[in-house]
């Protein structure tokens, strides 16, 4: 993941909480980014009657988690984004990089139950496939392109270069709610040719798709 980083004087949590926002608005063509504030490391890592869990105690990450970045958007469609920002350095200078994205969007349709997809499987195998009430995956499963857009989006490594990689935990899931359901993923950004995507046009295009499946 080498685009996403912030060193010397641009290491601020502010710095890159104004960097996510303006990446949200150029990636999904709106008007104005959204907001984006900072919360601290020590703690939950998003505000009250937030959709989106409380942080988890371990980060699964080869650095510190600094501070989070909380993102609550009301278009084009609503959804609500959690950037852990890690803290480490760049050769002298301390630096800030990206690390875990979790995405939460509401869905209009209702399940019955949790729906998750299922973990990776060994290469060369099944690809993994959607887990749950069998009515409602069954639906998910049909759909090739749905189950392309959940691969693409929960990437099982990270790391700087081939050399050094890491494990990461893949998160796509589909909860009840009272008046709907709600869309989970935690993924990563990714390098583009002119800096860095935070996927946040291919998980509303997935959960648009996903939306018209559970219809």
């Amino acid at each position: 993941m080498p685009a996403a980083i912030w060193a010397g004087r641009n290491a601020h949590p502010e710095k890159v909480a104004a960097d996510i926002a303006a990446a949200l608005g150029d990636e999904l063509g709106l008007g104005e980014p959204p907001l984006a504030v900072t919360l601290s490391a020590e703690s939950a890592g998003v505000p009250a009657g937030s959709l989106l869990p409380p942080r988890e105690r371990f980060s699964g990450m080869p650095a510190p988690t600094r501070c989070y970045v909380y993102v609550d958007a009301p278009t084009p469609r609503a959804f609500e984004l959690r950037a852990s920002v890690m803290g480490g350095r760049s050769g002298i200078r301390r630096s800030l990089g990206l690390g875990h994205l979790l995405y939460a969007v509401p869905l209009a349709p209702r399940v019955p139950s949790h729906i998750e997809l299922g973990l990776g499987a060994a290469p060369g195998s099944v690809p993994a496939r959607f887990d749950g009430d069998t009515a409602v995956t069954d639906r998910l499963n049909r759909d090739a392109r749905l189950l392309d857009l959940a691969h693409a989006l929960t990437p099982a490594t990270a790391g700087l270069d081939r050399q050094y990689t890491w494990q990461v935990a893949c998160r796509l899931t589909i909860d009840p709610r009272p008046d709907g359901s709600v869309l989970f993923v935690q993924t990563l950004h990714r390098p583009t040719s002119r800096a860095w995507s935070l996927g946040a046009h291919a998980v509303l295009d997935f959960a648009a798709r996903a939306e018209t499946a559970l219809v």
